[in-house]
Protein backbone atom coordinates (compact mmCIF):
# COMPACT_ATOMS: atom_id res chain seq x y z
CA UNK A 1 0.00 0.00 0.00
CA UNK A 2 1.62 3.13 -1.12
CA UNK A 3 1.85 6.34 1.56
CA UNK A 4 1.26 9.70 0.71
CA UNK A 5 3.68 12.33 2.83
CA UNK A 6 2.97 16.19 2.42
CA UNK A 7 5.12 18.65 3.69
CA UNK A 8 4.54 21.52 4.96
CA UNK A 9 5.15 23.94 2.20
CA UNK A 10 4.60 27.72 0.74
CA UNK A 11 5.21 29.20 -2.91
CA UNK A 12 5.03 32.77 -1.63
CA UNK A 13 8.53 34.39 -2.24
CA UNK A 14 10.99 34.47 0.64
CA UNK A 15 8.37 33.02 2.93
CA UNK A 16 10.00 30.62 5.83
CA UNK A 17 8.23 28.56 9.08
CA UNK A 18 8.37 30.48 12.30
CA UNK A 19 8.68 28.63 15.39
CA UNK A 20 5.02 28.31 16.15
CA UNK A 21 4.76 26.77 12.34
CA UNK A 22 6.79 23.31 13.09
CA UNK A 23 6.95 20.98 15.69
CA UNK A 24 10.64 19.81 16.71
CA UNK A 25 12.31 17.96 13.72
CA UNK A 26 9.47 18.51 11.11
CA UNK A 27 10.03 19.77 7.98
CA UNK A 28 8.85 22.00 5.37
CA UNK A 29 9.38 23.55 2.51
CA UNK A 30 9.31 26.92 0.54
CA UNK A 31 8.35 26.10 -3.14
CA UNK A 32 9.41 29.26 -4.90
CA UNK A 33 12.63 29.88 -2.84
CA UNK A 34 13.44 25.92 -3.02
CA UNK A 35 14.55 25.50 0.37
CA UNK A 36 13.73 22.98 2.88
CA UNK A 37 13.52 23.53 6.75
CA UNK A 38 13.38 21.95 9.86
CA UNK A 39 13.06 22.97 13.64
CA UNK A 40 16.36 22.22 15.58
CA UNK A 41 15.60 20.52 19.46
CA UNK A 42 16.67 23.95 20.49
CA UNK A 43 13.53 25.90 18.86
CA UNK A 44 15.43 27.75 15.74
CA UNK A 45 14.54 27.00 12.65
CA UNK A 46 17.21 26.14 10.05
CA UNK A 47 17.36 25.98 6.69
CA UNK A 48 18.48 22.63 5.43
CA UNK A 49 18.29 22.36 1.85
CA UNK A 50 18.32 25.45 -0.65
CA UNK A 51 18.28 25.04 -4.31
CA UNK A 52 20.91 28.23 -4.90
CA UNK A 53 23.72 26.35 -2.41
CA UNK A 54 26.87 25.63 -4.11
CA UNK A 55 27.62 23.97 -1.45
CA UNK A 56 25.77 21.13 -2.51
CA UNK A 57 24.32 19.24 -5.82
CA UNK A 58 20.63 20.13 -5.15
CA UNK A 59 17.81 18.19 -3.44
CA UNK A 60 15.60 16.03 -5.56
CA UNK A 61 11.93 14.82 -4.07
CA UNK A 62 13.50 11.14 -3.42
CA UNK A 63 16.22 13.07 -1.03
CA UNK A 64 13.57 15.26 0.40
CA UNK A 65 11.22 12.21 0.39
CA UNK A 66 13.84 10.14 2.55
CA UNK A 67 15.17 13.14 4.55
CA UNK A 68 11.35 13.28 6.00
CA UNK A 69 11.38 9.40 6.84
CA UNK A 70 14.79 9.68 8.64
CA UNK A 71 13.39 12.21 10.99
CA UNK A 72 10.30 10.13 11.45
Amino acid sequence: MAHTIKIKRSETSSSEPTGSDLSTHEIAMNVTDGKIFTKAANGSIVVVAQKNDTSTEGITEGDALAFAIALG
